[in-house]
């Protein structure tokens, strides 16, 4: 893409935005916009100006997944993450997770690491 056409993208993005900025600038400024990968194994939380925040990682995922498959994971979810803050996404409903070819995690109950060591626990 050449430079002409990723400034006219900028430039229509913007008019995107700008009724959004308008109606609540302050929620632009104090924006969090979130996305996940298609399996639901990783979780990113970007703000306004897409630095990541946060990244989340669903029980079992670090056993679940290979080195590769998990960094795609954060790739992928952290790419939705910034397109969310690019459109000022605030709270929109997420579409269907695209067929990955991998099967979404199953969910797991939490539990609390809070009052015990490592040593503790069932590691």
């Amino acid at each position: 893409m050449d430079a002409q056409a990723r400034i006219e993208e900028a430039m229509a993005q913007l008019g995107r935005n700008m009724p959004k900025v308008r109606a609540d600038p302050q929620a632009v400024l104090d924006g969090r916009f979130t996305g996940v990968s298609s399996s639901g194994g990783v979780t990113v939380v970007v703000d306004s100006l897409g630095r990541v925040e946060e990244v989340r990682l669903a029980p079992g995922a670090c056993s679940r997944y290979g080195e590769t498959e998990l960094a795609s994971e954060v790739v992928e979810a952290s790419t939705a993450a910034r397109r969310a803050a690019e459109e000022l996404d605030f709270d929109a409903e997420r579409p269907e997770r695209p067929v990955s070819g991998r099967e979404p995690l199953e969910p797991v109950e939490e539990e609390d690491f809070s009052r015990r060591s490592f040593l503790e626990s069932d590691w």
